[in-house]
């Protein structure tokens, strides 16, 4: 079996982690791996998957791009032909007539125009809400997986020394990009004295208007925007609480790593979130009273927390795993080329 993975952006994130851990992963499962997307993810391939470098990260209509897109799919001749996402799904649809292969596309995020699906012969979900409004005859789940983690775990003291915090008090996380979709900002509005502290990890347009409401909101000292930090996972070992507010997610990486180290979550009711969480640990999304509330009702009573997602956090140690999301997508491509 020959699979072929392609990737059009050229960002940071679960997306671009995904394409990597999946391709590289998929070398001890099938004959032949070959990965196409920007050069700058070259060295991040294991020596055995075939990487080519085309930069896709310009228009989905640019003739160019879809040219050389044909001409690299017609020489490798794959059996299986996977994009990643909307920007590589919708690249793969408008020349499907020309290129060899079985077609998959994988569904990272709820979207509004999801069309270039009906393109594909069978369309992976990293959640079952992604999928939920998507109507197409040959349709699967399975969840982003994380690799282990090889650092060494923050305890609480070292974390709140780090970003100079009182120990004492309850410290809470939340990561992502600092953009609208994640929603920093109704999530400070929701911040009060009494939830603890809260670290803000991650980088993004919205970096200036985000520290402008925490001064005005007084909350220096007890929100703290950290930046980009290279081992969040291990700084989740000494928080109390991982928290999302975003309006949309597909499964978030975060919530995967947090689960793996059982680390409670709190969130808006977004794909991935609201089919495993706990519904009391689940609120409306783009409600600041609702999350108000959550947060103390949550941060007042944590070893309850701890309680209530223990069996959660068993579940993801054995689904939420590289190994589990190479082993699922390798039984969807035998089944779908009928190889036992």
């Amino acid at each position: 079996m020959k699979v072929c993975q392609i990737m059009a952006g050229d960002e940071e994130g679960g997306l671009e982690n995904h394409f990597v851990e999946l391709s590289n992963g998929l070398l001890d499962h099938v004959d032949s791996v070959v990965a196409i997307g920007h050069e700058k993810y070259r060295s991040r391939f294991a020596p055995g998957v075939k990487f080519i470098a085309l930069d896709l990260s310009r228009g989905r209509r640019n003739l160019l791009q879809l040219a050389r897109l044909i001409t690299i799919l017609r020489r490798e001749s794959p059996d299986i032909v996977h994009a990643q996402a909307n920007k590589a799904v919708d690249m793969l649809a408008r020349i499907s007539a020309f290129v060899p292969g079985y077609r998959i596309g994988t569904l990272h995020s709820r979207k509004k125009t999801i069309g270039m699906y009906a393109a594909m012969h069978t369309v992976i979900g990293v959640s079952k809400g992604v999928v939920a409004n998507l109507d197409h005859p040959h349709v699967r789940v399975v969840y982003n997986g994380v690799q282990a983690y090889s650092g060494k775990p923050w305890n609480k003291d070292a974390l709140a020394k780090h970003f100079a915090l009182d120990p004492e008090l309850p410290i809470s996380l939340s990561v992502g990009r600092l953009v609208p979709t994640k929603a920093f900002d109704n999530l400070v509005s929701a911040w009060e004295p009494q939830h603890g502290q809260l670290i803000i990890v991650g980088e993004g347009p919205q970096r200036g208007r985000l520290q402008e409401q925490i001064r005005y909101e007084r909350l220096d000292g007890r929100v703290v925007l950290a930046g980009f930090c290279p081992d969040v996972r291990g700084m989740m070992s000494g928080a109390d609480l991982l928290i999302f507010a975003s309006h949309r997610e597909g499964f978030s990486y975060a919530l995967a790593e947090a689960l793996l180290c059982r680390l409670p979550v709190l969130s808006t009711r977004v794909p991935g979130a609201e089919e495993v969480l706990p519904d009391q640990y689940l609120v409306p999304t783009n409600d600041i009273a609702a999350l108000k509330q959550a947060l103390s009702d949550t941060i007042a009573d944590l070893p309850a927390a701890q309680k209530s997602q223990a069996e959660l956090f068993r579940w993801a140690a054995e689904t939420l795993t590289v190994e589990h999301m190479v082993s699922a997508t390798e039984r969807i491509y035998r089944e779908v080329l009928g190889i036992a």
